[in-house]
């Protein structure tokens, strides 16, 4: 087969091009890849929008995102995503939490240790992007009127600059440390997309934090409700949910045994990297073989390119 050429584009910042899941799977199962402006693999996410150069060139067009984004079929062959849904063999759910399974480690705390520890946290930067952005603020100010919930990102601060460090160059490890110091974490997503769950919920359990979850509407499929404090629902009610940390907060016996439990449901199954990895091998191993995604021309009828000259005329003259 030889070396198999891809192309990434569009993708978050940080992402290693020859550090992934893509890279690895085809060193794995074939001749290893180049990087090339000419690929049979297009990879690409929704960071930009360079992934257009790539509209009419014959290529296999892979979607991936850990955002809150539902994969557009007439553009991708096949997409990895966060949706609850199936589209044949063209799509796989794998949410981002799923690989970084930290999240799944026994809490490895004495009582003591869990139980004198500092209140509750809230770290975000963003505080307008998403409807949930008022929603979260405004929770975390009714729980600091029972204690203080200490804020250390731009958003409510009210700590000291630099509180989160980087450990060893990684900001995420200096996260984890901070929050493994409290005893509840607020994680509300910044909208409430049926199966998109991010780090918010995965980064407090990973640290032993229960975490005071707000998103997902069907989140309690993948993850036990027995070992977190669920938000949704609670949106016009806050006083309720600030009752519901207060009873846990002061009863040590069920604030353990929340702790303790295990927060993942039946559903979730340990092999589901692997999983991916097969998904990856099968669409490499079909070659650059790209579907046919408007058969009968309804997109590009539907578009601009595809109107007559005097409806592309009366387009632009009506246009608003």
């Amino acid at each position: 087969m030889g070396k198999i050429k891809i192309k990434f584009c569009d993708m978050y910042r940080d992402f290693d091009e020859n550090n992934n899941i893509f890279s690895s799977t085809i060193n794995k199962y074939f001749d290893g890849y180049e990087i090339s402006d000419e690929p049979d693999f297009l990879i690409y996410s929704c960071f930009g929008t360079d992934h257009h150069a790539y509209k009419n060139k014959k290529c296999v067009k892979i979607f991936f995102t850990g955002e809150a984004l539902t994969p557009n079929f007439c553009e991708c062959d096949y997409a990895i995503a966060f949706d609850n849904m199936s589209f044949g063999s063209r799509y796989m759910r794998r949410p981002v939490w799923l690989f970084n399974p930290d999240g799944l480690n026994a809490c490895d705390l004495t009582d003591e240790q869990a139980l004198n520890r500092k209140f509750c946290n809230f770290i975000y930067s963003n505080a307008k992007d998403g409807w949930a952005t008022k929603l979260r603020q405004d929770f975390a100010k009714k729980l600091m009127e029972y204690k203080k919930v200490d804020c250390p990102g731009k958003v409510l601060n009210n700590m000291p600059p630099n509180s989160i460090s980087d450990r060893d160059g990684d900001w995420q490890k200096g996260k984890l440390d901070f929050i493994k110091d409290y005893k509840f974490t607020i994680a509300f997503e910044n909208c409430d997309f049926d199966g998109y769950t991010t780090e918010k919920m995965l980064d407090p359990l990973a640290a032993h934090s229960i975490p005071i979850y707000w998103g997902n509407p069907s989140v309690k499929n993948d993850f036990n409700e027995q070992a977190f404090i669920c938000a949704n629902g609670y949106e016009e009610r806050l006083d309720e949910l600030v009752k519901k940390v207060i009873e846990l907060d002061k009863d040590d016996e069920k604030y353990l045994k929340m702790l303790r439990t295990y927060p993942m449901t039946d559903s979730y199954d340990p092999k589901e990297m692997e999983k991916l990895e097969l998904f990856l091998k099968d669409i490499f191993s079909k070659g650059n073989k790209p579907f046919d995604k408007d058969p009968r021309g309804f997109v590009k009828r539907m578009s601009f390119d595809g109107l007559g000259r005097k409806q592309k005329i009366k387009y632009l003259l009506f246009k608003r």
